[in-house]
């Protein structure tokens, strides 16, 4: 799966260029950082140092700090070890509505409130990560740019297409903002299927920016075409899993049905061991304006609690008058 960057903030931009600068006298790349966040960022790590200050982190070995911190607390250690350490915390506290530029020793004192801890006015490396993601998420707003359109169309009984947003019926898909174009072809007995996703962070993500990616780009086989009827499998059916497609265009009902493909468990490229499936999983493809409003609205709600209790009241407050 490929992405890439869709919606990225000038703030995230800035952080990021502090994080490779931190990082980039180590030596190490994006691989290394990868795979040491797979192996430290665990809930023991966590737990073990996120009451450290910055300046504890840096204390430590280097061995320790690259074997056993957590990459994120590593990343608030440098950051405020670096000139722009204050002016990052005052930005975010600002973005909060804490009084981060005229009461900095104040807003941090606030914030540690509201985050129900000891109000010291020295932040600790968990609570500056928590400072930076939730400024971070102030800038996630609606995008306009993806697709939601939904629509099914058969032209003379020879090519078909369809478009939409494909939502796991009785589970949660992995992507839920994405947008599939089916095209088929009766004389080449085959559909084309394409399928983005747009990807939103969350707080264990490097960046509070959007991702576009490839999802699937495949060709299917045309078992059936009758009428306005197509049903449609891989024309590669040996992956552990196959997906069926079935078109209904009187009905405008579009389903991709997924079943097991082998006997045992499913071995991805990925080296991920998936169980098999219980049963056939269906999805539907349906318009995605309600999906994609639904997620947005998830983050737009969220953040509202990351702002500073007393603005919230003041706005609570309005609200009642």
């Amino acid at each position: 799966m490929q992405f890439l960057f869709a919606k990225p903030s000038l703030w995230t931009f800035v952080v990021l260029t502090l994080f490779a600068t931190c990082h980039s006298a180590h030596g190490e790349n994006l691989q290394s950082i990868s795979k040491a966040k797979e192996e430290n960022d665990t809930g023991a790590s966590v737990a073990k140092y996120r009451d450290y200050l910055p300046r504890q982190i840096l204390a430590l070995s280097n061995d320790e700090r690259k074997s056993s911190v957590p990459i994120v607390f590593n990343w608030a250690a440098n950051l405020m070890a670096s000139p722009a350490g204050d002016l990052n915390l005052k930005y975010s506290l600002n973005t909060l509505m804490y009084n981060g530029l005229a009461d900095y020793e104040g807003a941090k004192r606030r914030f540690q409130f509201d985050l129900a801890e000891k109000p010291t006015g020295e932040l600790t490396v968990w609570q500056i990560r928590q400072l930076n993601y939730r400024a971070s998420r102030m800038n996630m707003t609606h995008t306009q740019f993806f697709p939601s359109n939904f629509h099914g169309m058969m032209v003379a009984g020879t090519l078909a297409s369809v478009k939409g947003t494909v939502k796991l019926l009785g589970d949660r898909i992995a992507y839920p903002i994405n947008h599939v174009v089916i095209k088929c072809s009766r004389r080449e007995g085959t559909c084309d299927y394409r399928q983005i996703a747009l990807l939103l962070p969350d707080e264990n993500s490097w960046s509070q920016s959007y991702y576009v990616g490839n999802v699937k780009d495949e060709t299917y086989s045309i078992t059936r075409w009758d009428g306005n009827q197509i049903d449609a499998i891989p024309l590669d059916n040996t992956a552990c899993r196959t997906n069926q497609l079935s078109l209904n265009f009187e009905t405008k009902e579009f389903f991709e049905i997924t079943r097991n493909n082998t006997a045992g468990d499913c071995e991805t490229p990925m080296g991920v061991t998936l169980p098999r499936l219980d049963k056939p999983r269906i999805s539907q493809i349906v318009d995605g304006t309600d999906i994609i409003n639904a997620e947005f609205k998830a983050i737009s709600d969220e953040a509202y609690t990351f702002l500073s209790s007393r603005f919230r009241a003041s706005i609570e407050a309005l609200g009642s008058e």
